[in-house]
């Protein structure tokens, strides 16, 4: 079996990571140059890896993909439950609900692909999110948004195709802080992608005052 490919995301990380070494003065900046590039030339985890085996931080601990599949099931995150930079929802007939209001999320951008026929997707998402959903191609489904923040900042929906019978881009949500409030801006985005046939997608963000 092929070892599973990296994204570019993985590749970001590991230069910031190799950024952090040479400001400790750890590699020099030739070096980091040198594995800046090999970096960007990984295809595979073992070869990121392999730039990084030799730091303090060594191997940093990584989480494989989330792969949520049943047929005609119901799957549910709650709680505190590590969250992996990618999770793929598959099946038919599933239903899935993801709460990320306890999670604490590690990784700049977690990517959700729903690639389901004739299934129900719910996250729950903390405020401070941004949420984008212009990779999810929808057939004859939908994107729902419900509870938007109110009171101590607000947030702009993005108009967008929504719920097409074909295909929608769906819409994104941006930070937009109230003036009379200075909160900091989403910390995290969700970025859905993938196939949704005969589907509903239905993301809730929580409401700012309940971070109180």
């Amino acid at each position: 079996m092929n070892e599973l490919r990296i994204c570019d995301l993985d590749r970001e990380n590991a230069v910031r990571l190799l950024g952090t070494a040479m400001a400790y003065g750890r590699i020099t900046p030739a070096e980091f140059s040198e594995r800046c590039r090999l970096a960007y030339a990984a295809r595979t985890r073992t070869e990121l890896l392999a730039v990084l085996s030799d730091l303090p931080f060594g191997s940093p601990p990584s989480l494989g993909p989330l792969v949520l599949h049943v047929a005609f099931g119901q799957l549910r995150r709650t709680g505190q439950w590590p969250v992996p930079e990618l999770i793929q929802i598959t099946g038919t007939g599933q239903r899935t609900t993801l709460d990320f209001t306890e999670t604490h999320v590690e990784w700049p951008e977690v990517v959700i692909e729903v690639n389901a026929t004739m299934s129900a997707t719910k996250l729950l998402l903390p405020p401070s999110t941004w949420v984008n959903t212009d990779g999810l191609e929808l057939v004859v489904s939908s994107v729902r948004y419900r509870r938007r923040p109110r009171r101590t900042g607000r947030y702009r929906a993005d108009s967008g195709e929504h719920a097409s019978a074909d295909r929608s881009r769906g819409r994104r949500l941006r930070w937009r802080p109230s003036q009379r409030n200075h909160l900091e801006p989403p910390t995290t985005r969700f970025v859905l992608r993938g196939r949704a046939v005969l589907s509903t997608v239905t993301i809730w963000q929580a409401r700012l005052s309940r971070w109180r």
